[in-house]
């Protein structure tokens, strides 16, 4: 199974009624197409990077999809977001196989974590010794109470 993430951005002076209308119809052309609808995230009026079109913000559509077998549908749903008027922008992207590798790291690195020795705990551990002091060593002299430190006479 394939699974496609698709984002387009429509013109942002569309009506929402307009806009509803434009997304159906891409959601329509997968359905009839054998793809089955995942998720539909609409993210509204954003700014864009650049101006596309004469426009400076659009409308963004998330659609991600997945299909048994891609029969051109990605390639038929790219080419009504063509010639679609409401759309500036689009790009479908294959993301199953990104999913399958993600998934494969996980799982190397929860076997590694299981094969790993656990930390000693705290009684077990060692306790540290006091710091010791060399015999025969002078001790620092302590002033007299009253008498600025320092100060010799």
């Amino acid at each position: 199974m394939r699974i496609y993430e698709l984002i387009f951005i429509l013109k942002p002076n569309l009506a929402d009624e307009e806009t509803e209308a434009a997304i159906a119809q891409f959601t329509k052309a997968i359905e009839e197409g054998g793809g089955t609808i995942d998720k539909i995230d609409r993210w509204g009026k954003r700014r864009l990077a650049y101006e596309v079109q004469h426009q400076t913000e659009g409308y963004y559509v998330l659609v991600q999809y997945s299909v048994k077998q891609d029969h051109g549908l990605t390639k038929e749903i790219e080419r009504r977001l063509g010639v679609a008027d409401a759309v500036i922008k689009y790009m479908t992207v294959r993301i199953d196989e990104d999913l399958q590798r993600i998934a494969k790291l996980k799982k190397k690195r929860e076997m590694r974590a299981a094969n790993r020795p656990t930390a000693p705990s705290a009684e077990s551990r060692p306790k540290p010794r006091p710091a010791a002091t060399t015999p025969g060593a002078p001790e620092a002299p302590a002033s007299a109470p009253g008498s600025p430190e320092g100060a010799s006479s």
